[in-house]
């Protein structure tokens, strides 16, 4: 989740265009207020597509009974026991959930996961460096020095020569698809593993630039710009089209993607508020959840955006959850920015906060009262971006910007450093529990009500040789 806007100046040698947070300072919510994000955050239904939920442990296969209802199976996740049909009219949606192995069928909703366009992205910077081969030691990136705080702060620029740097390791960024004919992004993208949920937008083109911006922070060639795990491999698994939107289904369907092939991490910046009481939400909130199961059980680090609204989570509405961030076996990430490069750890004028729903903290960025534009995150801009506000990007041109949706993958190339440091495929679980075991808490305290866990450390992350830990996720069950 990001919100971004522009301003303009020119730099010697480069062509720079400045965007900065066009959120509006939130207050945190109290305990009698939805999160007003929640209003706007079901932009739809998709077109006469329902999922349907099978009660625990039944084998049952409805593909028969959905065609002679005149419907047509979209996709069937036997992992989960669910399936998305369509054509189903109402009868035959009344006929089908009478059956004894279905749990619920409802209506698919399609969610605005990341802001519209107009508060997100606009052009920053040309790179002008030398055009060199990729880099593991990442230090002379043409913007390190000047932009990458955010780096420096959790040590990810300690890690790269002391670390395997994430080699082995699969990252596959659930967003709005990456391009990876950006200068450093090419080679980083696996193209066979890559896939799309989303009808008429392939995995490699990325219409809206938010997964490009956030795969960039991952991994990179280190020409532009330093990233967290340089030697991890990339995958784009697109469940948003290019307005920011995606349904329900779509992110099942990308989530058990990459269970299936085995991803070692999963980003996902993206998120919405919903209610648990809502009609309908009931199910698909447990198809989703058991999508998630699923995939940690897989062995993928599922990370998301704990989200911009300002909530505290400690307070806010317990009929709501925050999706997917306060589910079940998810990191969930706030965000962290100086001002005038001062007070690094300062949580963000936007992020949500709050033991209860932030699992641990990462840089993301801001722009406040006497920030300046380098307190925000630089990070590549796609070629295929579709925003008339930017025009068209370069592969030499990169965007600043805030949001939670940049503090997630700074998590996510984390989990990559520390798998590539242990042998074997380590479950989810118990990579989430290196990352928060040894988070710095820059409080003093070990958990913190405002800073969760606190914020990560790149190089301790790396140095953590157990798979066992009393650490637990906000939106797990206690162990």
């Amino acid at each position: 989740m990001v919100c971004l806007r522009r301003v303009g100046r020119l730099a010697a040698g480069l062509c720079l265009a400045v965007l900065w947070s066009a959120c509006s300072d939130t207050q945190p919510l109290g305990p009698d207020r939805a999160p007003a994000s929640f209003e706007v955050a079901r932009a739809g239904q998709g077109a006469r597509r329902h999922v349907i939920l099978l009660r625990e442990g039944s084998a049952a296969d409805l593909t028969a009974a959905v065609e002679q209802a005149g419907g047509k199976v979209l996709r069937s996740y036997g992992e989960i026991g669910a399936l998305s049909v369509t054509g189903l009219g109402e009868a035959a949606v009344l006929a089908l959930a009478r059956r004894p192995e279905v749990e619920g069928i409802n209506p698919d909703v399609t969610v605005r996961w990341i802001p519209p366009g107009r508060t997100q992205f606009r052009r920053l910077v040309r790179f002008a460096g030398p055009a060199v081969g990729p880099r593991t030691d990442q230090r002379s990136a043409f913007f390190f020095n000047v932009w990458q705080w955010n780096l420096r702060v959790i040590r990810a620029d300690q890690a790269w020569l002391a670390t395997n740097q994430g080699r082995g390791t699969l990252v596959c960024v659930l967003d709005s698809g990456i391009d990876p004919s950006h200068i450093d992004l090419q080679g980083k993208v696996d193209a066979g593993l890559s896939a799309s949920f989303v009808s008429g937008e392939p995995a490699l083109t990325d219409l809206a630039g938010h997964g490009t911006f956030v795969a960039g922070l991952i991994s990179s060639n280190g020409l532009g710009i330093g990233s967290v795990a340089p030697d991890t491999r990339l995958c784009s698994v697109k469940v948003l089209g290019g307005d920011g939107s995606g349904s329900f289904d779509d992110l099942i369907a990308g989530i058990l993607y990459v269970a299936r092939i085995r991803a070692d991490v999963a980003n996902m910046s993206l998120g919405a508020y919903f209610s648990r009481k809502e009609e309908g939400a009931k199910e698909l909130l447990k198809a989703l959840q058991r999508a998630l199961d699923f995939a940690s059980r897989r062995g993928v680090l599922l990370v998301a955006a704990a989200g911009n609204d300002g909530v505290d989570t400690n307070t806010d509405p317990k009929d709501f959850i925050a999706v997917p961030a306060e589910m079940d076996h998810v990191v969930s990430v706030g965000a962290t920015a100086p001002v005038n490069q001062l007070d690094f750890d300062r949580i963000a004028s936007y992020s949500n906060v709050g033991k209860s729903g932030v699992d641990v903290f990462a840089p993301g960025g801001d722009f406040v009262a006497g920030s300046v534009f380098q307190d925000l995150i630089i990070a590549p801009c796609s070629p295929s971006i579709a925003d008339p506000d930017i025009g068209t990007c370069t592969p030499f041109d990169y965007l600043i910007g805030a949001g939670t949706s940049f503090a997630a993958p700074h998590v996510s190339g984390e989990g990559a450093v520390i798998e590539s440091e242990l042998r074997g495929n380590r479950d989810g679980d118990a990579l989430a529990a290196c990352i928060l075991n040894t988070a710095d808490p820059v409080t003093g305290r070990r958990i913190d009500p405002l800073y969760g866990r606190g914020r990560i450390d790149v190089l301790r992350g790396a140095a953590c040789r157990s798979g066992g830990s009393r650490a637990t996720l906000v939106g797990a069950p206690p162990r």
